[in-house]
């Protein structure tokens, strides 16, 4: 990072504290403990975000640019390959539970959520994104039955540290993605 680069200095500190509330939860971070991950004066984290819940709501919003990437993966590959489409969403999913830094990451979103209204916003953008990238494909309600099961499994694999397998996504999914409603 430039040391002169107040974009590229923001930047670190927002990864920083995103990496440490996927390691030690929203409610323990710090701007001390983001400085000393970003390798930042403590006054950096204090200049770019004035509170500590803005630093927290800026480090959940660069969570969910990846999981807005995904969500976009996943759309594309129902207008690609609409065959093989059902079968790279659970590879992708699988893929993203199967990261524990994107499951606590995505677990700590949904617990900010519950209580900060601030956070509701961004942690609806998974549910949300999954309808849209699905529901021209297999329907509305099959897409928000994929959502939902889909956020259970996060929870599932945040819980027990592990994701569900494959065979069992697979069972959970094949009635909404193997039989879509008519559009």
């Amino acid at each position: 990072m430039a040391k002169h680069d107040p974009q590229a200095r923001r930047q670190a500190i927002i990864e920083a504290a995103a990496d440490l509330i996927a390691e030690v939860g929203p409610g323990k971070l710090t701007h001390r403990l983001v400085a000393a991950r970003a390798d930042v004066p403590l006054g950096s984290t204090t200049a770019y975000f004035t509170s500590i819940d803005d630093l927290r709501q800026a480090a959940l919003a660069f969570h969910v640019e990846d999981i807005d990437r995904t969500l976009k993966q996943i759309g594309d590959e129902f207008v690609v390959d609409p065959a093989g489409a059902p079968d790279r969403l659970v590879d992708y999913l699988f893929d993203y539970l199967s990261d524990q830094r994107s499951v606590a990451s995505a677990a700590a979103l949904n617990s900010t959520a519950t209580f900060d209204p601030q956070v509701r916003e961004l942690a609806r953008r998974w549910t949300d994104g999954m309808i849209e990238a699905l529901a021209e494909h297999i329907g509305h309600d099959n897409a928000l039955a994929v959502a939902i099961i889909s956020d259970g499994a996060c929870v599932h694999a945040a819980i027990r540290g592990a994701p569900v397998s494959k065979a069992d996504l697979q069972r959970a999914f094949a009635p909404f993605l193997n039989h879509p409603e008519d559009n």
